[in-house]
């Protein structure tokens, strides 16, 4: 099997035009998650295996089928993100990771529901959220995205 990813680079400029779109869908992202986690409770006060024509069988069959189109609907937005190229890391809070390449290695530039218009973190792919460096005036041109004509690059 081949373990070679195709990913999108962004410049941090880049990722800022695409972030009111991302932010759309991560929101919609982290409203569903709370939903899941509401419906799923409602579902649980239930028995397992309600009494066949119950209410309670009723009210757990309509519970499960919006469970169902919550998920469907989290994997339409998920689908959307990775079209865009970036990568959903927590769908509770909203916590999103752009590619880019900074002194010649992949790194992440991320980004949290509420942080705002402008990216302000970056991190290592290994290093996670709690990695995470300010962008600064210094470094943000440093900041690599696709070269002309490339639409992806390959990650071993």
């Amino acid at each position: 099997m081949n373990d070679v990813a195709r990913i999108k680079l962004f410049t941090v400029d880049q990722a800022e035009k695409a972030l009111p779109l991302v932010r759309r869908i991560v929101g919609d992202i982290v409203r569903l998650a709370q939903e899941h986690e509401v419906k799923t409770l409602e579902r649980q006060k239930l028995p397992e295996h309600p009494t066949p024509g119950s209410n309670a069988e009723e009210k757990a069959f309509a519970i499960e089928r919006d469970i169902l189109q919550i998920e469907e609907d989290v994997q339409r937005c998920q689908s959307e993100l990775d079209e865009i190229g970036v990568e959903l890391k927590d769908y509770r809070i909203g916590l999103i990771d752009f590619y880019s390449r900074f002194e010649g290695k992949v790194v992440y530039l991320c980004w949290k529901l509420g942080e705002g218009e402008t990216l302000a973190w970056w991190h290592d792919l290994s290093g996670g959220f709690r990695g995470r460096q300010p962008i600064t005036p210094d470094n943000r041109a440093r900041f690599k995205g696709l070269e002309a004509g490339q639409k992806f690059v390959e990650l071993a």
